[in-house]
């Protein structure tokens, strides 16, 4: 079905898009019993001072609730999408009309996919389906309004450790992705998630602190480009290692035949593609080895020897708490300042698959009562 918006009613819809930028959003997962229906989980957003929301597929009933409110959407296509989206212009076509165009004054980023892995089926179409997607919102006047990218995990680099030997381990794959982001100027979507990292590391190869936020000390020193970089936590090494493996992929060309490399000399060449954090949490629950993100770190990594329990409320608490406090201000060695950050999750969610850990991700409970009392979202 051909996309047919006229432009006054484009321009309507414009007034009123993202006159605010949210810094600290919070991503609604729906795999769960008993959840909150879509208008209660809108009301908390806004009771709550919450100012941005993952949804990582459409959901009528909360697109419609989330209409009239200052609330920004990170809107994401399903993975088993991606393949018809990007191999067909209708399709995308067809889903933008259906899922956007309504309530384009509401949405900030269309995440094409979540953690894709390179070996994958959907990997080849993710960013035909980013270009496809971005055409139908060019025609509709909204290209510039409503950025287009890819939710990524951390395990796609490698030699994170330190952070300025990071780089992609598929370049393959990520390559088209990032000329897409660099080109268009939108920001890559990073799923940062220091607790996984945490607890696949071998025991005690960790400080405690270090993945909380309270360690005083550089842990870990590194060097990127002549910049001393003093890392104090976790998180900041894992966000500098994918921007840093960001920056280094290029595009070379070997007479008439591309070749995809990842050559520093050529990176001054190219703008800096910038990243949000798409998510970031810690669970309150249970944990077993956890197969998303496996890390390898060296034996000589700093200890403290800590034997700690870390799977427990009050440590979630303190990671959520001053992990808001750290990206709204301070930001990494590498990128410091404000950094774009959207908490993992709402609501616990007993029917996700995979580690038990990821049922505990919830700030609310399912009646609506915060888990870790006042958290300053605002």
């Amino acid at each position: 079905m051909a996309v047919a918006a006229s432009w006054l009613i484009v321009a309507f819809l414009l007034l009123g898009i993202h006159s605010t930028e949210a810094q600290i959003g919070v991503c609604y997962g729906r795999l769960g019993d008993n959840l909150p229906c879509a208008e209660e989980v809108v009301n908390l957003y806004e009771y709550y001072n919450i100012g941005a929301m993952r949804l990582y597929e459409p959901d009528l009933p909360t697109l419609e609730a989330l209409q009239g409110t200052n609330i920004q959407l990170m809107l994401g296509v399903r993975n088993q999408d991606i393949s018809c989206i990007g191999s067909d212009q209708s399709n995308a076509d067809d889903w933008v009309e259906t899922n956007v165009l309504p309530y384009a004054t509401t949405i900030k980023y269309i995440a094409v996919g979540n953690e894709i892995k390179p070996n994958s089926t959907e990997a080849p179409w993710v960013e035909p389906a980013m270009q496809n997607i971005l055409c139908t919102l060019n025609a509709n006047g909204l290209g510039t309004e409503i950025k287009v990218s890819t939710a990524i995990d951390t395990g796609l680099i490698k030699n994170s450790y330190p952070p300025s030997n990071a780089e992609f381990s598929n370049l393959t794959y990520i390559t088209p992705i990032i000329n897409f982001l660099r080109v268009n100027d939108f920001p890559l979507l990073v799923n940062i998630q220091p607790y996984i990292a945490y607890m696949n590391a071998p025991k005690g190869s960790i400080p405690l602190d270090y993945l909380l936020f309270r360690e005083t000390h550089c842990v870990l020193n590194d060097t990127y480009n002549g910049v001393n970089l003093c890392y104090k936590n976790l998180f900041d090494a894992m966000y500098d290692a994918m921007y840093i493996a960001t920056q280094k992929v290029c595009e070379c060309h070997n007479n008439s035949n591309k070749t995809l490399c990842q050559d520093k000399k050529s990176m001054s060449n190219y703008k800096p593609v910038q990243q949000a954090v798409s998510e970031s949490g810690q669970s309150s629950g249970k944990f077993k080895k956890h197969h998303r993100f496996p890390v390898n770190f060296p034996a000589n990594f700093p200890a403290n020897g800590d034997g700690d329990v870390v799977t427990t409320v009050e440590n979630a608490k303190t990671y959520y708490k001053n992990l808001i406090k750290h990206v709204k201000k301070e930001g990494t060695p590498l990128r410091p300042g404000a950094i774009e950050t959207y908490l993992f999750a709402m609501f616990d969610e007993d029917k996700k698959p995979g580690d038990e850990s990821e049922r505990f991700y919830g700030l609310f409970t399912n009646d609506g009562h915060p888990k870790y009392g006042k958290l300053d979202f605002s």
